[in-house]
């Protein structure tokens, strides 16, 4: 946990540019952080994305190799998912049975304090969440956020997932998606 606390608060930055790439009907990245320009080989930064559903259900997650020899998620944003977030029974008051259908925050120190310890809550997918208030409205708002809460600034330069905008239907039969149309 004191390790996992360390990084957290520590400046990080992004090792190489962000780039996506498509995973079936996913978009995805992973990239690694440096610390004072030493490259934390035990954490990723992993992005994911819908291709189909532009805007939305966008998950950033800090991921940690410990010595289980499976990385385990350790932090995770969601933004504006497709499905609500339930938090179980056992995660501590006043945040137990919450549902979160906004944008979202599965923070270490919440998931460090469920019932059943931390190792438990990493291998159950973060069962905590947190609300972000304000909801960001948008993919440079998003980013911020995650950013500042991570001390990464340069998130917030991370290029939005290339989705896939033509392929929506619409009313009219007319072919309008397309960012700048």
């Amino acid at each position: 946990m004191r390790e996992l606390e360390d990084f957290l608060v520590a400046e990080k930055s992004l090792t190489t540019p962000i780039r996506w790439v498509e995973d079936g009907a996913y978009l995805r990245f992973t990239a690694t952080l440096d610390i004072a320009e030493v490259t934390e080989d035990r954490v990723r930064l992993l992005g994911r994305a819908h291709a189909s559903m532009p805007d939305r259900s966008v998950s950033l997650v800090l991921t940690w190799q410990g010595t289980s020899g499976r990385p385990q998620p350790f932090e995770r944003f969601e933004w504006r998912p497709h499905d609500r977030h339930i938090n179980k029974p056992m995660v501590p008051k006043p945040h137990r049975h919450r549902v979160i259908e906004t944008t979202h925050r599965h923070p270490l120190a919440l998931n460090a304090r469920v019932a059943i310890g931390l190792a438990a809550a990493l291998v159950e997918n973060l069962p905590a969440a947190e609300a972000l208030d304000p909801d960001p409205p948008d993919w440079a708002a998003f980013t911020a956020a995650a950013a500042m809460a991570w001390r990464i600034p340069g998130l917030v330069h991370a290029p939005p997932p290339p989705w896939q905008y033509d392929l929506l239907p619409f009313a009219d039969n007319g072919r309008r998606g397309g960012r700048g149309r």
